[in-house]
């Protein structure tokens, strides 16, 4: 190998690794789509067939139609709860509406003189 070869290929070493280095730093992150080189480019819609459509549809409109179900069933809970809290919250008043009119009654009973009155 002569001199020239020697100097030739490191020419040529330098510049494969300036347009490696160019090409990793400018080109990639700028200019190509980036998700065309992962292989993330969203195909028309005629790229699809028409059976693999109707099961996305299918399979989408099921998820919503449970979302809707637990979503009424929530509700449902939260109505019941909400019921069960008003009646306890009715029985006990009711529980204190009682105990006040025991309370009013023992104190209505009468005088402590009441007994020497009927004996005198």
């Amino acid at each position: 190998m002569s001199r020239t070869d020697g100097r030739k290929l490191v020419a040529l070493a330098a510049t494969a690794t300036v347009a490696a280095i160019g090409i990793g730093t400018i080109y990639l992150p700028f200019i190509a789509d980036r998700d065309k080189l992962r292989g993330l480019f969203e195909e028309g819609e005629q790229a699809m067939p028409e059976g693999a459509r109707r099961e996305i549809q299918k399979i989408l409109k099921a998820e919503r139609a449970e979302a809707e179900l637990q979503q009424r069933q929530q509700l449902q809970q939260q109505q019941q709860l909400d019921n069960i809290q008003r009646e306890e919250e009715v029985q006990q008043q009711q529980h204190q509406h009682q105990q006040q009119q025991q309370q009013r009654q023992r104190a209505s009973a009468g005088s402590m003189w009441n007994s020497f009155r009927r004996n005198a």
